[in-house]
């Protein structure tokens, strides 16, 4: 990752937030949207242990993540309101939440993995960045952002929040920007793929009946290649594009063994 300025703002949040090590204990059914499931924050529902400040006065699911007026813009872009995106962000679908300027260390398997053959991690060559859309998802899980920050000027000011609510030990990836041991993202699949040969292409490894190609990001395996993160388009637990029973997920990609039905 190259690296990024930090905000004022954000060096406040670090310092002044505490954490809320409330996990998420019950469940939802998948692909039925993202109401009652751990991103539904509002207040008495199941993500909601990160309360907004000043309460919504709406009590809306979307605003924590989009809003329809002044979100972030593109950096450089040098008109319109709202903040500008730091200018690793170049992926912005209204975004509304404070974003990381965190500086992350990808995947790797350790300083004694293979340095040829198949059995070498072809990810960590292949890796270029966490990629935009992972970077909104660990502007709340990697726990350098309140879970509850959100909202900027010229904004109604009842459609803010201050944050104070880190996420749950739990739910953090990549605190301290140690992404070394969680599965690699910002990596090439296909190239991959062709060096790999326990790894399914993109066009025959499946999410049930749909190829992963239609769930990578420029041909890069990023977090919503596997985690659907509006419980939409998903059967498993977690947001998962596919559930995970008898490895069903990991089996998708990885040719290691038969999908058990």
């Amino acid at each position: 990752m190259k690296r990024l300025s930090i905000p004022l703002i954000t060096l406040f949040v670090v310092l002044c937030s505490f954490a809320i090590a409330i996990a998420f204990t019950g469940t939802y059914t998948p692909g039925t949207g993202i109401n009652g499931t751990p991103h539904d924050l509002r207040q008495g529902q199941p993500g909601g242990n990160y309360p907004a400040q000043p309460p919504d006065y709406l009590n809306r699911i979307c605003v924590w993540c989009h809003a329809p007026h002044h979100a972030y813009r593109p950096n450089g872009s040098g008109q319109g309101t709202g903040p500008e995106a730091p200018a690793d962000y170049t992926y912005l679908p209204l975004w509304n939440h404070a974003v990381t300027t965190q500086i992350f260390t990808p995947y790797t398997p350790g300083s004694d993995q293979p340095i040829s053959g198949s059995k070498h991690p072809q990810s960590v060559d292949y890796f270029d960045n966490v990629g935009s859309v992972s970077l909104l998802c660990l502007s709340c899980h990697d726990g350098t952002i309140a879970v509850n920050e959100y909202g900027h000027a010229p904004q109604d000011s009842r459609s803010r929040s201050s944050g104070g609510s880190a996420i749950a030990d739990q739910y953090k990836i990549g605190a301290d920007g140690y992404l070394v041991n969680h599965h690699p993202i910002g990596f090439d699949y296909d190239s991959v793929a062709a060096e790999d040969t326990e790894i399914y292409d993109s066009s025959t490894a499946q999410f049930g009946t749909t190829p992963v190609s239609n769930y990578l990001w420029n041909g890069k395996m990023e977090c919503s290649t596997c985690h659907a993160v509006h419980n939409t388009g998903n059967s498993g637990e977690k947001f998962l594009y596919v559930s995970d029973q008898n490895s069903n997920l990991c089996l998708s990609c990885h040719a290691k063994g038969n999908k058990t039905p």
